[in-house]
């Protein structure tokens, strides 16, 4: 990808396209293309060398912990036109979550050392990098009011309809949500556990809401979903 392609791509990004014009330039010039292939680590628990902002141009991440009973739970998916990295270059801290591809990705990634040099000239750049944590905060309160005021059926189905925009793929009249996503991990997400999780799946499925096999869940009537995400 040439220096012309990745200004296409970052130009092409609202929260890119809002920086000043010289903070832009000096972003993009030092900005160097990754290609990760299925099922590669980006980055691990613990890492702190070759921290950079990403910019995610094609693919699926998936951002996950270990589980006490040593499983990786998926903490959230990133996909296309979402930037990540940002806290470990504010806080050089080490990162906190693995990061693994779960098919081909393709980045652009700004090295840390270019970031915090440019954010030093242009200190508007620091407030900048902080919209896209206050973004994840507020994404995690909006979780937070659902866990407090939803039930665990209005949660799940609300995020299997919030997945149709990036993963959603129409199948005869159905729509594949194109992640694997197991039951421990939902439950996971949603804070409840693996057996709910499945409780409602089951019912769904006899209900034709939706069919789910070796982890991919096909939506069969997203109406009946929506419903359940808003009881009235």
């Amino acid at each position: 990808m040439t220096l012309m392609n990745i200004n296409h791509h970052l130009n092409n990004d609202p929260w890119f396209a809002d920086l000043p014009t010289d903070v832009q330039a000096l972003l993009a010039y030092n900005a160097v293309l990754k290609v990760y292939q299925k099922s590669q680590m980006i980055h691990a628990i613990g890492d702190n060398d070759d921290a950079a902002l990403h910019f995610v141009v094609s693919g699926t991440i998936r951002v996950c912990n270990v589980s006490t009973s040593g499983n990786a739970m998926t903490l959230a998916h990133l996909s296309s036109g979402e930037w990540f990295g940002e806290i470990s270059i504010i806080d050089d801290n080490p990162r906190t979550h693995d990061a693994w591809t779960i098919n081909k990705v393709t980045l652009i990634s700004i090295p840390r050392k270019v970031v915090i040099q440019t954010a030093q000239q242009y200190p508007i750049l620091y407030k900048h990098l902080a919209l896209i944590t206050c973004a994840r905060i507020r994404r995690a309160f909006d979780w937070i009011d659902d866990a407090t005021s939803l039930s665990t059926s209005a949660r799940l189905a609300s995020m299997l309809v919030g997945l149709i925009g990036n993963y959603g793929k129409q199948m005869d009249g159905d729509i594949k949500i194109d992640l694997r996503l197991l039951q421990e991990e939902l439950g996971f997400m949603l804070g409840t556990t693996r057996q709910t999780i499945n409780k409602i799946i089951q019912s769904w499925q006899k209900q034709e809401f939706i069919d789910m096999h070796y982890g991919f869940i096909t939506i069969k009537n997203q109406s009946e979903l929506k419903a359940i995400m808003n009881p009235e």
